[in-house]
């Protein structure tokens, strides 16, 4: 019996050979791609709605919001400044390096893997696989197998503007096509956005073909109310940022720590706050999205018990709907506060001191992000400066990632490596370092025959 090809060989090997033809590495052929995904995207962005609806219940305002006007926004800004990172980067040399010149070069890596969750299905995609090609690569996407109509229209995107050789995406189940894909073939980068767990065996089995990886993961972000916040505003801007798609965001706050002297009035700013936003009954909100799956369900619905509800609580396992929920009274031990939540439940724990507040903290060390919500500078810097973690907001939600010249990536436990923007070149490029000699002058106390006097030389040269 004959040795079967590897899963994707074809499509690998194509891609191999396209890249090294040199397809993608021109100006004109990097600014047409990112072109023809804009246009792509644009023509079927009615059909893009209509997926995230199905998928995830998005009002076509949030599919807007969160999806679709990110994309166009960060493949606008590579579009704007790619000529300027593509070009060469001059370098100050040393004295011992004269008469000559130093240069930086930016170029390709090569062929990408690009896997995706499912929560933000078009934007988590596209984002990562735009600045991959504006960095002159191959791409191949992996989308998540739990947002299965988002999936069928990024099929229908990338088909309408690329060759497989170029950006190619691969469907099935996450774990059978995903170690098919890393166990057999060595990637020049793997982009993974997902939970840590599954991003500690994607780097495993990344590196058994030393492919470098960037992993996007999670984490429990808290969100710091401070004795001097401004409550309407912080409730309004937490309830935006929690419950968001359902509370299914990875920078979404996971639990509030409240300053002991406003506890009570910043729950029932909350509370108000959630009903102006979804009414008295969320369930038929249309700006209010449902739970993923069952499975997601069944975990989230588990935390309802281990703390006392204060507000929401109710279920619907059959409409996959949990309401907008605030705990209290929640144990450290009970597995919502060990947990990245992922869903619209977010306990409230009171504290009394910055002291307190970063000891509790860090008991859930690095986290993706962190929102600091207070009028103080001193109070700001403090957390800024003292806690480990990815990005975040002062007196705000989520906005980090709204800016593309901001990184965007964790620290530790949440993730390394970042993307959007130039980070994104950058991170899907190598960087050649070229010294250019002059022939005119030849340094002899660089050779042999070694000497003292030359010793001397180098000692004033290097230090």
């Amino acid at each position: 019996m004959q040795n079967q090809p590897a899963p994707y060989q074809l499509i690998i090997d194509q891609q191999q050979t396209y890249f090294q033809r040199g397809k993608t590495k021109s100006y004109n052929a990097r600014m047409d791609a990112l072109r023809a995904l804009d246009k792509a995207v644009r023509e079927h962005e009615e059909e893009v709605v209509k997926a995230l609806h199905a998928d995830l219940r998005k009002h076509p305002q949030e599919a807007y919001m969160t999806e679709i006007g990110p994309l166009y926004s960060e493949i606008g800004y590579l579009r704007k400044h790619l000529k300027r990172w593509m070009q060469a980067r001059p370098a100050s040399s040393p004295l011992a390096l004269l008469p000559g010149s130093s240069t930086i070069y930016p170029e390709p890596l090569g062929m990408v893997l690009i896997i995706t969750p499912w929560n933000y299905p078009l934007l988590l995609s596209l984002r990562a696989a735009a600045g991959a090609i504006a960095a002159g690569n191959t791409v191949i996407l992996k989308p998540s197998e739990m947002s299965p109509h988002t999936t069928a229209i990024l099929e229908k995107i990338i088909a309408r503007a690329f060759t497989p050789e170029h950006f190619a995406i691969v469907t099935g189940e996450g774990h059978t096509v995903i170690p098919d894909l890393l166990q057999h073939h060595h990637f020049d980068h793997v982009h993974f956005t997902g939970s840590t767990a599954v991003g500690s065996k994607v780097m495993e089995m990344a590196a058994k073909h030393l492919s470098p990886v960037t992993l996007e993961l999670g984490g429990k972000s808290p969100a710091i109310i401070a004795a001097d916040a401004s409550i309407a505003v912080t409730a309004k801007r937490i309830v935006w940022g929690k419950f968001l798609n359902c509370g299914q965001t990875c920078v979404a706050p996971d639990y509030l720590l409240v300053h002991q002297s406003i506890l009570e009035p910043m729950i029932q700013a909350l509370k108000t706050s959630i009903v102006q936003a979804f009414g008295e009954n969320p369930q038929v909100s249309e700006s209010y999205p449902r739970i993923i799956h069952d499975r997601r369900f069944a975990t989230l619905a588990s935390y309802l018990n281990q703390g006392k509800i204060v507000h929401g609580g109710q279920t619907d396992a059959a409409d996959r709907y949990i309401a907008p929920t605030l705990l209290t009274d929640v144990s450290w031990d009970a597995p919502i506060m060990r947990e990245e939540i992922f869903g619209p439940i977010l306990p409230i724990i009171p504290y009394q001191t910055d002291e307190e507040a970063l000891g509790i903290i860090a008991r859930n060390p690095y986290p993706l992000a962190l929102y600091v919500f207070s009028r103080s500078k001193a109070t700001q810097r403090k957390y800024i400066d003292d806690v480990r973690f990815g990005g975040g907001c002062i007196n705000e939600t989520i906005l980090q990632l709204g800016n593309e010249q901001l990184p965007f990536g964790g620290v530790g436990y949440s993730g390394h490596g970042q993307y959007h923007g130039e980070h994104s070149f950058n991170t899907f490029s190598h960087f050649k370092s070229v010294v250019n000699k002059a022939n005119w002058f030849e340094p002899s106390f660089r050779h042999a025959p070694f000497s003292k006097g030359k010793l001397n030389i180098l000692r004033r040269l290097l230090g």
